[in-house]
């Protein structure tokens, strides 16, 4: 009789170890890896080392970013697709980088099948001119693009400012798109006057104002974002136009429930720390924070803004 507890005793504990769910190890002592797509310096990386020693705090185990840059992000979201799903490699994503890499240069990766933890920011995209330009309103460049020269600078084709260009033909402005080999080559176009006007982010619009050079016409989104208060195309009953950049951590496709509801929690805790917080008040940062489905609504609207443009996007590149 004794054995016979004793070998349903065993059988028992086999059978929890079986069924255990994984994150009742993980993170098991290994550490967390965080592949950033772009350059060390920018705004993302910056993002992300804000948050590794807030996760490493909660995960008590090392979090290491790794700069893994090249292709406007394609090289690192590949990898991460076919990256073994255990929650030690994650990614910082970056939309629509993520859905223009897909869909406009035809990456390897599907970007729906991703593991979406969290996101992070919501940059805006704001209209910029000089200061000196004739133009005050919206409507005014609008009503000139109809008989004048109107030209826009992207940092180059297939970025977030070329995508909001087209949205803006689509919308009914007018224009030449130029492109440029980066953001510094077509800010310093725009600056010296040789383009009529300018799609900026955050970073740049608020040095910009510190050093008095331009006026905002709009604010490129569906609704305005703190800190800057200007106005949207739909407020003007125009056609919506939304473009930004948004950032958040995701992992690669099949992440198992468990470990995500781990991961999700203490990602989430980082994010809305008083530390980050904090930080994010003091530098004008965008935060906006949405966690498992409500991410990943935000990158199927992602996603549904780029395919509209993508006809027109694809013919400014030759691309049928």
């Amino acid at each position: 009789m004794k054995r016979r507890s004793g070998i349903c005793i065993c059988a028992f504990f086999v059978l929890l170890l079986l069924v255990a769910p994984s994150f009742a190890a993980f993170p098991d002592g290994k550490p967390i890896r965080i592949v950033n797509p772009f350059a060390a310096g920018g705004a993302g990386d910056v993002e992300v080392r804000m948050l590794a020693p807030l996760m490493e705090k909660h995960f008590g185990v090392p979090v290491v970013v790794e700069n893994m840059t090249g292709a406007g992000g394609r090289i690192a979201y590949d990898k991460m697709y076919k990256e073994t799903a255990d929650g030690h490699t994650l990614f910082y994503n970056n939309q629509p980088a993520l859905q223009l890499g897909e869909f406009l240069y035809d990456g390897r990766y599907k970007g729906n099948e991703f593991t979406y933890l969290v996101n992070v920011v919501k940059d805006s995209r704001y209209l910029l001119v000089l200061k000196e330009s004739p133009y005050n309103t919206f409507q005014d460049l609008l009503e000139a693009s109809k008989k004048e020269d109107i030209s826009c600078a992207v940092s180059g084709l297939g970025s977030s400012g070329h995508l909001g260009s087209v949205q803006l033909v689509l919308a009914g402005l007018r224009h030449r798109i130029v492109p440029f080999d980066g953001t510094a080559p077509s800010k310093a176009a725009f600056l010296g006057g040789h383009i009529t006007f300018w799609i900026a982010g955050y970073s740049e619009l608020k040095a910009l104002l510190a050093d008095d050079k331009i006026k905002v016409l709009a604010t490129l989104n569906d609704r305005r974002l703190p800190p800057y208060d200007y106005p949207t195309l739909s407020e003007m009953g125009l056609p919506e136009v939304a473009v930004y950049n948004m950032r958040g951590i995701c992992a690669p496709p099949s992440l198992p429930e468990d470990i995500k509801a781990l991961l999700i929690e203490g990602i989430s805790k980082a994010v809305n720390s008083e530390e980050i917080q904090k930080w994010a008040a003091e530098t004008d940062r965008p935060m906006l924070f949405a966690a498992g489905d409500d991410y990943l609504k935000l990158h199927e609207e992602t996603t549904k803004m780029v395919t509209d443009a993508l006809p027109m996007m694809k013919e400014s590149i030759g691309k049928k």
